[in-house]
């Protein structure tokens, strides 16, 4: 593009009229089915203070490091982009005595909308993306957890998306994971030279982490300790049977993963993925889990929380590779009243009426009959609707016949 003209800031993206179409159904999807389930709606805003999330995701994540759009107001006071939905939810929840007033009210929100990170954009990864989300508070027993992975697999259901597998796993409590991050201390310790800066700094700031490196070297090495699931302790390991037993129960499938540890501080016991092999390296396009300690560490509030968060523009990937995915049909009404435009409008008017949910879109009027044939052929190949004073007509453009047709006889054309 010339340089003289104005472009889109690197990782940010346009949502062009081909992709919106992607985005109506998606959120149509996700109104249908948090209403089904009585999940209320929660809208926090795009910029907060930088304190929401420093404390909750974990100084050594890479989100509070290296990703968050962090800069100081005129006030000289630390604000940020939202990086994720969850700490934003949890401090609006608190803030609004919405999950705790002298007592744990119980409460389920999604919410949905754009988040901010930078990081190097590639396919399936937009420094500006949408995320959908949901967040339980109150719940502790394993049911949430089933209830939001059901409610994940209806989702992508609705949306014939079918090419994905649920990974879970239990990282247990605190106590565990530092016992079993020691033992990857132990082992990678012996191999450092297979590790870059990178990964020696993850060793020692999250050990954990380096189980879903893609690093196969890495990968090779840790298979040689025991899996998490041997260091759990028995509470979070009873759990964590009782969840796997509900699935198979359901006749949900499931992997369970050792490598699966999510990135983020907060979470315990139960974590959880939905990975396909249609997107690249950019895998997973739902994640989540128990962060049942986040909100006693930040607000000193002992509330027990499980939540999901799904990727909106990798489902909107794997949309677009779903060739059963139909476009909507469009329909163009076409001026044959000479200069009587009211006729026009009002005709035009009476078939949207009559055919609410469908999409019709008026050629311009006032060019010729053959200029709005031609123009109509781009958007509809079969037919178009011809007003023509007071009578509609039919024209098929597949064997150039037109007949006169009366609104109600419409239906039998239209798809």
């Amino acid at each position: 593009m010339n340089d003289k003209y104005a472009t889109s800031l690197r990782g940010f993206k346009d949502i062009l009229p081909e992709d919106a179409q992607y985005y109506y159904l998606i959120e149509e999807a996700i109104k249908t089915i948090t209403k089904s389930y009585f999940i209320h709606e929660l809208r926090t805003p795009l910029l907060e203070n930088t304190s929401v999330f420093d404390k909750s995701l974990g100084s050594q994540t890479d989100i509070v490091k290296k990703e968050m759009y962090v800069f100081s107001d005129k006030n000289g006071e630390s604000v940020c982009l939202r990086p994720e939905g969850t700490s934003s939810i949890v401090r609006s929840a608190i803030e609004n005595n919405l999950i705790y007033d002298r007592g744990i009210k119980k409460r389920k929100y999604w919410y949905y909308g754009p988040m901010f990170r930078y990081e190097r954009p590639q396919k399936g990864r937009l420094r500006q993306f949408n995320q959908f989300g949901l967040e339980y508070f109150g719940f502790s027993g394993t049911s949430s957890d089933i209830e939001l992975i059901i409610i994940i697999n209806k989702l992508l259901a609705m949306l014939k998306i079918e090419h994905y597998e649920l990974h879970i796993n239990s990282i247990g409590d605190q106590a565990d994971r530092d016992e079993y991050g020691a033992k990857i201390r132990l082992v990678m310790n012996k191999n450092l030279s297979v590790l870059t800066d990178s990964e020696k700094a993850t060793l020692d700031n999250n050990p954990l982490r380096l189980l879903d490196s893609k690093n196969v070297k890495i990968k090779d090495i840790l298979s040689s300790i025991p899996v998490l699931y041997e260091t759990l302790n028995d509470k979070s390991k009873k759990r964590f049977d009782l969840v796997t037993e509900l699935l198979e129960n359901l006749g949900i499938n499931f992997i369970v993963d050792n490598n699966i540890v999510r990135g983020l501080d907060y979470y315990n016991d139960t974590v959880m993925e939905w990975k396909t092999d249609k997107l690249g390296s950019q895998d997973a396009i739902c994640a989540g889990g128990r962060y049942d300690q986040l909100i006693e560490s930040n607000y000193s509030i002992d509330m027990p929380a499980v939540g999901v968060a799904v990727g909106i523009e990798r489902l909107i990937e794997l949309l677009k590779q779903n060739s059963a995915l139909s476009n909507e049909s469009k329909y163009v009404i076409l001026n044959d009243c000479g200069d009587d435009i009211n006729l026009y409008i009002k005709t035009s008017e009476s078939i949207r009426k009559a055919y609410p949910k469908l999409s019709f879109m008026n050629a311009d009027p006032e060019s010729s009959l053959s200029s709005q044939i031609k123009y109509a052929k781009k958007i509809n190949d079969k037919f178009a609707i011809i007003i023509n004073n007071n009578q509609i007509k039919l024209q098929k453009f597949t064997d150039n016949q037109n007949f006169n047709i009366d609104i109600s006889e419409l239906k039998n054309y239209l798809n």
